[in-house]
């Protein structure tokens, strides 16, 4: 049976792994890209925050030059007489000349009224008294308390009209007579333009390597862009629409609190920018809303991040082939196996020996490749078993037309008389009461009619009868007449039908009822079909060993239920053992069951049990418990597979003995195949002391299922046997 290379469970197992490696890449890279465009954004953000300081100490320095013409300008005395006489001509002539030593765009002397003397513009505006630097020089005492002490104030003003319009970065001087009377104010101003915004850029934006895109400065007046570093048409129209928009009112409205806005992503020039606005300062900057709109390119600041995420793609995508590679093989390790169980099973469904993987592993997968084999080997054991009792069936079948546990020929009448039983098992002494017939077609109690005998023993005899009632064959067990007789006994015999009604396993044949007809006690019990371990057993050296496995696990399995249910077999025997047509096992006659811990003889001293497989406490009569029972287990598993019981004796009181006294010879010793585990196991079993043996039938069980794992598949049937014979 071969299965598509894409259905197979190797190539869905590579295809999950491969899918969770390249999830978990594409997871760690996308992880990596987001960190490092957040870390870039902080970077250029924090470099955007540099910047804005620089440029407030550019136009710090712009003004500091400025002043440093002007006081030269202002303490000339030649300047001062014009202001004084107020000689406009020369005066303007004066400015004019300087102009460039004052390194100004402008220059202008005010009136103490704030009315404009002179200037070197066109004069279109007349009153400079709405100019703050122009106010704080006439009234430095006012400006000092405001926390600028002078002599030069710097600020910005706005000259609406003219050829000269525009918003101006100035420093204003106060001009004083020899008496130190107001002159008047000298004003020298430059215009904020794209000029301004390029000297900006120029000493505030670094390139963090050569080649970079720089970064890009737009100086704001309200909504009004008045001077930029943008080159391009689009991006200087995208600029004024963001300032005149929505944008641009809530960065006016961010400004009015605080000094710079949060960052905002925007794209110019083709890439990604990062851009803040930050508040110009300086007298009046805030009144005419003066802000500066400084972005600076993200691609310089993801760089190295790049790098970084260049290298965890190349070390992610060695460690995604390395992983596929892995999984690939891993796959194939793990399926592989799987793969050879299935190729077993086809085999084993075709009738075929099937070959398995060798050497299981210690994980899930071994785990299965030994069930399979136990299963094998439970599988060959159950073949081996079922054809032998085929035969025993057979050769019953020969001699009656009713096979199972017959006599060696039916009989249709039955005498029931007072037997001589053995004390040992359990047979009161009393008077002998007379003979008693039952014959085929008899009632019993008015439902039960007698159809044959089955067998007999110490206690009764087995007869088969048919529940008229349910309409069923059940198996009846009748009390011969001198235990039937005795008071004690029979409610003894009741209250343990009690107990083992109350066992309820698959390797149990159910008790039913106890019942009494014309003062005859009887047992209803399950009616099997079958053979028992007994028939099994005749006739053959020994079991094989898959046989014995089975088998002493199935009992044990049994025995196991009956003890969680708190009884006590006390005889367990080959000819209390037998198997339905399906070959599992079946437990019977609990007729001597009894309750844990209860004593080994009745209370007239009799001790209950088959010599044969008595454990040393029930020879003593001394308390019992489930390890009695597992003693008498450990006697069976000795007998199947070795063809001989552990101890053997002419007499019953020398087989007493032995069980008393004789340690167990070793199973090895008469069947060396035998593995030391279960050799080892079958001593415990038959250790004197109820304390040395297993506790638990369950661990019995357990044990022999672990041996089971370890049969040789290859062994044909009856092999063991083969090497005895």
């Amino acid at each position: 049976m071969s299965v598509p290379w894409h259905q197979s469970l190797a190539w869905r197992f590579f295809l999950r792994t491969a899918l969770i490696i390249l999830g978990l890449t594409g997871a760690m890279l996308g992880v990596a890209r987001h960190q490092s465009r957040r870390q870039a954004m902080a970077s250029a953000q924090a470099g955007i925050g540099v910047s804005a300081r620089v440029m407030a100490r550019r136009f710090e320095a712009q003004a500091m030059v400025m002043d440093a013409g002007l006081e030269v300008f202002t303490h000339t005395q030649e300047n001062l007489a014009g202001v004084k006489d107020e000689d406009f001509p020369a005066l303007r002539e004066s400015l004019l000349a300087n102009l460039s030593r004052l390194n100004s765009d402008v220059a202008m002397v005010i009136r103490p009224t704030g009315a404009l003397l002179s200037c070197t513009t066109d004069g279109a505006k007349q009153d400079y008294s709405d100019v703050g630097i122009v106010t704080l020089a006439q009234h430095p005492e006012e400006a000092a308390r405001q926390g600028q002490p002078g002599p030069s104030y710097r600020g910005y003003f706005h000259i609406a009209d003219g050829a000269y319009r525009g918003i101006y970065h100035g420093v204003a001087r106060r001009l004083e007579g020899p008496g130190g009377e107001l002159l008047g104010v000298m004003v020298v101003a430059n215009r904020l333009g794209d000029a301004t915004a390029l000297d900006l850029r120029g000493h505030a934006m670094v390139l963090l390597q050569p080649g970079d895109p720089p970064g890009q400065v737009a100086l704001l007046c309200g909504r009004e862009v008045v001077g930029t570093t943008f080159t391009a048409a689009p991006d200087r129209r995208q600029v004024a629409a963001w300032v005149d928009g929505p944008g641009g009112d809530e960065a006016r409205r961010t400004l009015a609190a605080q000094a710079m806005t949060p960052p905002i992503l925007v794209r110019l020039e083709g890439q990604d920018h990062l851009g803040m606005v930050c508040a110009m300062e300086g007298d009046q900057a805030a009144g005419l809303q003066l802000s500066e709109l400084v972005t600076v390119p993200l691609a310089p600041f993801l760089r190295p991040f790049q790098v970084i995420q260049k290298a965890i793609l190349w070390v992610g995508l060695a460690a995604m082939v390395l992983g596929l590679i892995l999984a690939l093989s891993t796959a194939h390790a793990v399926t592989a196996p799987l793969a050879g169980l299935t190729r077993a099973m086809a085999a084993l469904a075709e009738g075929d020996r099937p070959a398995l993987p060798p050497n299981p592993g210690r994980d899930e997968v071994g785990d299965l490749s030994r069930a399979f084999r136990t299963l094998l080997a439970e599988l060959k054991a159950k073949d081996e078993l079922l054809a032998a009792l085929e035969q025993i069936r057979s050769a019953q079948g020969s001699q009656a037309s009713d096979p199972g546990l017959t006599l060696p020929e039916p009989q249709d009448t039955v005498m029931l008389a007072a037997a001589d039983a053995l004390p040992t098992q359990g047979a009161p002494a009393g008077a002998v009461p007379a003979p008693l017939a039952l014959r085929k077609g008899d009632r019993l109690a008015g439902r039960y009619r007698v159809e044959r005998v089955l067998g007999s023993g110490g206690m009764g005899v087995v007869i088969k009868a048919r529940d008229e009632k349910l309409e069923e064959d059940v198996a009846l067990k009748v009390i011969r007449p001198e235990l039937g007789g005795n008071a004690n006994y029979v409610e003894q015999l009741k209250q343990e039908i009690k107990l083992a009604r109350r066992i309820s396993h698959r390797h149990v044949l159910r008790t039913h009822d106890f019942g009494e007809a014309e003062g005859r006690p009887f047992v209803t019990m399950e009616y099997l079909h079958g053979v028992t371990l007994r028939q099994l057993m005749d006739g053959q050296p020994f079991l094989p060993f898959p046989l014995v496995l089975r088998i002493g696990r199935q009992v044990a399995e049994g025995l196991e239920a009956a003890h969680q249910e708190g009884v006590v077999h006390r005889d367990i025997k080959p000819q209390n053992i037998m198997f339905n047509r399906r070959g599992d096992v079946k437990i019977m006659d609990f007729g001597l069951a009894a309750p844990l811990e209860q004593g080994g003889a009745d209370a007239e001293g009799h001790v209950f049990g088959t010599p044969r497989y008595m454990a040393p406490e029930q020879v003593r009569g001394e308390p019992v418990d489930l390890r009695t029972d597992l003693y008498a287990l450990g006697v069976l598993l000795f007998e199947m597979a070795t063809g001989l019981p552990p101890f053997d004796a002419p007499t019953i009181p020398a087989l007493l003995r032995l069980h008393l006294e004789a340690a167990a010879p070793e199973a090895r010793t008469l069947n060396p195949a035998l593995p030391e585990p279960f050799s080892l196991l079958v001593r415990r079993l038959l250790a004197k002391g109820k304390e040395d043996r297993p506790a638990r039938a369950g661990e019995v069980a357990g044990a022999l299922s672990g041996l089971g794992e370890q049969v040789e598949l290859a062994v044909p049937p009856g092999a063991a046997g083969d090497d005895r014979g």
